[in-house]
């Protein structure tokens, strides 16, 4: 049996990896995780759900010359910046490096995609409550004048819904809301 090192057998990965990948492919994924370091890297955890259950999950890195010109551009065409819970496709660069493993690297984003998911998303679920005779429910009902219970249907990971936290916790007049969350 040969043996060999571990910088070898890493050495031997990468280059396998080299010889039989493209030079970087179209890739669909929800962003789970993104954080940042002090010198403008963005890092991220794209992963792939099906039925809330995760599929495939990876790190992703967008280097931070790369991030300040697509978060910009992204931002302008979509209305939102990038964050967890979005779907995106992204241009994805496949590396290996002996120390520190397999990642890939984020080189573009098509803000198209992600427009055509939230509209056929949105499409989806107002098609649900139509069909469940539900849609217009909330019009027969008298709205006080400032609700202070709301029940939320969305998914806990889902943009939206952190979004919608955020704005009532941290609303103007200070304002105190009882929720009820459904997924």
């Amino acid at each position: 049996m040969e043996q060999l090192s571990l910088f070898d057998l890493n050495s031997r990965i990468k280059d396998c990896l080299k010889k039989n990948l493209e030079e970087s492919y179209w890739v669909v994924a929800e962003i789970g995780e993104m954080r940042f370091n002090q010198k403008g890297h963005c890092y991220l955890e794209l992963v792939e759900k099906k039925d809330d259950k995760i599929l495939a999950k990876n790190k992703a890195t967008i280097w931070s010359y790369t991030y300040r010109n697509l978060s910009g551009w992204f931002e302008s065409l979509t209305g939102q910046s990038l964050k967890p819970g979005l779907k995106i496709l992204s241009n994805i660069v496949v590396n290996y490096h002996e120390v520190y493993g397999l990642s890939l690297n984020i080189k573009d984003i098509d803000a198209n995609y992600t427009l055509g998911e939230r509209a056929k998303k949105r499409l989806e679920i107002l098609n649900s409550l139509k069909e469940d005779g539900i849609l217009e429910m909330n019009k027969e009902l008298p709205l006080p004048l400032v609700p202070q219970r709301i029940a939320i249907i969305a998914s806990s990971t889902s943009a939206g819904y952190l979004d919608f936290i955020n704005q009532l916790e941290n609303n103007t007049p200070g304002y105190t809301f009882k929720t009820s969350h459904y997924q």
